[in-house]
């Protein structure tokens, strides 16, 4: 998306600009927009590019560690790590269904932006790059357009397109965009403020003294804020309402689309770098930088003691990504909010499925200082990550400090480390050891009477029960979480794959699909456990015969698990294998290539319809299954070759054949397989 455009006009000149782009492009594999800030490079490359299939736009301004930027590209491509892939490889991948690539802002990460552009250039030819920057990239065979400023024609439609009045257009400035829009919300502008620096100054000084305050702090903000982050940096929550109005209406703030129900703003980069400078200046910098730690930090620990970390937690603190990095540059590691800080960024990378780049910050932030000096929600994101990354040892040591950590005097946390302790253990085959620190964490989660932690905790037994052969243990497990109302989608499928998985372990097949169904149409399409619940499916499809079926649900679960990173576990993917090979073998490898290639394509509300349509029984002939559908209706061998115009015999010898094929014993249960699949 293009988050960091804020377009009040459309686009006023630009045509040779454009025009040379798209030329530029059809011959050329990389093309720099190149500008001074303020000249509307964002704004010309939006219009070239909107968001839509086969453009990918990657925004770097508030990006403000070289180190990350493979990272903030594989997020902005949604796509996740790969095990034992790097990261380049794995954007070259994601990118080989893509035509265009946008990186925009690159001038404060250029060196690391032209290593990226080249790499992606070398690894995928059909790619073409278009980057907007202050400066070139200075590779080869790239192709630089100047984006400077407009025309004296279109700078005054510009200013009058933004609201202000045409006698007043005579003195423009530098012609640069911004900066027009900038004169345009005064109407006293003099004559000898010509240029970007002089117009922000110019409307600097003319703040009253308590927005002059307030420009200057905001400053230390990157990228998005909310309205209660400002007020904190700024001091000033009584007022921050009518400061922020003041403020955007001297374009000094800009409202961002607000993708919740709170209003969210940003200070436009170069507005920023001004009121940092005007900051410094005023000696103001580590007191209002001190102040932003402190505020973000209490959050992050107030939000991670929250009974659970709901969506909306969640969604909060990835919207302070950004900001977080940015402050923990600042933090010294003896800070104790430092490791809340990076306990945090952790948090937001597990949740992606960066699990390799989240481990990697987590281990580099504990290997300072003692674990029990540490932030507990640190040690639990990387007990975790340590599992899923392949280091059980190092899971269960972490894992253990955490149940030892002073932090878990507090219910919610004790509660969760006993839960973490019991997985660090299942990983490691202490099945033993895990069913005793399960079981305490159950305990500890009924106490606080927390439905959601219940919910997720009882999922887990039961899962670490089945491995256990405890399959009425995990089956009672699974009712139980069963019976709480579903506090989100993301557990609803979570816990209904586990209960159909133990269906299927005691061979009901009907309840499993009844559980598998329900997760995929009631629960969160964009949940790790849906490739899961596609394998479900496909295995019940497997258990009935129905091949094609099967391959498509198989394939549909396999791409859901390449796009996000889901992990296989034992025994489940040797299950799945298996019931994957039988149908491609029973199907043959040209069919089943056909029908690999229509799950791949099926998305959410795809699959949803074609699981409503019923499934033809792929397991038979044409003939077999005229021959079961007259079983249905109570014909006799001999009535059934007369209304098909055949012998007794033949319809004798299908029959038989039948029969056997699908392990059935007689014709009632012919008659009632049939029916059921129909």
């Amino acid at each position: 998306m293009w988050s960091s455009v804020h377009a009040r006009t459309r686009l006023v000149g630009r045509e040779r600009e454009l025009s040379t782009v798209r030329r530029l492009l059809r011959k050329h594999r990389l093309v720099t927009l190149i500008g001074p800030g303020g000249a509307g490079k964002s704004r010309l490359a939006a219009e070239l590019f909107p968001v839509e299939p086969g453009t990918a736009v990657v925004e770097l301004e508030s990006v403000r560690r070289p180190d990350l930027l493979w990272h903030v590209v594989t997020f902005s491509l949604n796509v996740r790590e790969e095990p034992g892939s790097p990261l380049p490889e794995t954007v070259a991948r994601a990118l080989s269904e893509h035509r265009f690539l946008v990186l925009d802002n690159c001038e404060h990460l250029i060196r690391e932006a032209g290593e990226v552009v080249a790499e992606l250039l070398a690894r995928c030819p059909r790619l073409r790059v278009l980057v907007t920057s202050r400066e070139p990239l200075d590779l080869a065979g790239e192709m630089c357009v100047d984006v400077g400023p407009l025309s004296a024609a279109d700078a005054r439609a510009l200013f009058v397109a933004c609201g202000a009045s045409a006698e007043l257009a005579d003195p423009l400035l530098d012609y640069l965009p911004l900066t027009i829009e900038l004169a345009a919300a005064r109407t006293d502008l003099p004559a000898r403020h010509r240029n970007l620096d002089a117009v922000i100054r110019w409307s600097y000084d003319l703040l009253c003294p308590a927005e002059q305050s307030a420009m200057r702090r905001l400053s230390v903000l990157i990228g998005e804020f909310d309205l209660d982050l400002a007020a904190a940096v700024c001091g000033s929550p009584d007022d921050m309402v009518q400061l922020m109005a003041s403020l955007r209406a001297k374009s000094l703030v800009v409202r961002v689309q607000p993708s919740s129900s709170s209003a969210r703003f940003r200070v436009l980069e170069s507005i920023r770098l001004f009121g940092l400078a005007r900051l410094e200046e005023h000696g103001d910098t580590d007191r209002t930088f001190d102040r932003l730690v402190t505020v973000l930090t209490r959050t992050i620990r107030m939000v991670a003691a929250a009974p659970a970390i709901t969506a909306e937690i969640n969604s909060w603190l990835h919207g302070q990504e950004h900001q977080v990095l940015h402050v923990i540059a600042r933090t010294p590691r003896t800070d104790p909010r430092y490791t809340w800080l990076v306990a945090a960024v952790v948090h937001v990378w597990y949740l992606r499925g960066s699990y390799i780049e989240a481990m990697r910050l987590a281990a580099e932030t504990l290997a300072h200082g003692s674990l029990s000096s540490h932030a507990e929600m640190l040690l639990f994101r990387s007990a975790w990550l340590a599992g899923f990354t392949g280091d059980g040892a190092e899971s269960i040591r972490l894992a253990e400090a955490l149940v030892a950590h002073p932090g878990t005097r507090q219910p919610t946390w004790a509660a969760r480390a006993w839960n973490t302790l019991g997985y660090a253990r299942t990983i490691t085959d202490d099945l033993d050891g895990a069913r005793v620190a399960n079981e305490r964490s159950l305990v500890a989660a009924r106490a606080l009477g927390n439905a959601a932690m219940l919910m997720t905790f009882l999922n887990n037994h039961a899962w670490l029960l089945m491995r256990l052969g405890d399959l009425p243990g995990a089956r009672a497990a699974v009712e139980e979480a069963l019976t709480s109302a579903a506090p989100d989608a993301y557990r609803l499928m979570s816990v209904r794959h586990t209960a159909g998985v133990i269906a299927l372990a005691l061979d009901d097949v009907d309840l499993a699909e009844r559980h598998f169904t329900v997760a995929l149409r009631e629960g969160a399409p964009e949940s790790v456990a849906l490739a899961g619940v596609l394998e479900g499916l496909g295995i019940v499809a497997a258990r009935r015969h129905q091949v094609d079926r099967t391959v498509v649900l198989m394939a549909a679960a396999a791409a859901t698990r390449a796009s996000r990173g889901a992990r296989q576990e034992a025994p489940w993917d040797q299950i799945v294998a298996d019931a994957c090979d039988l149908a491609v073998a029973e199907v043959g490898e040209r069919r089943a290539a056909r029908a690999r290639r229509l799950g791949e394509r099926l998305d959410h509300s795809g699959l949803l319809e074609y699981l409503s349509q019923a499934p033809r029984d792929e397991s038979l002939t044409v003939r077999q299954q005229q021959i079961a559908d007259l079983v249905v209706e109570g014909l006799t061998n001999p009535e059934i070759a007369v209304r098909l115009g055949i012998s007794t015999g033949t319809v004798r010898s299908h029959v038989t054949q039948m029969l056997s094929r699908l392990g059935l014993t007689s014709r009632t249960q012919l008659a009632a397989r049939t029916a059921r699949v129909r």
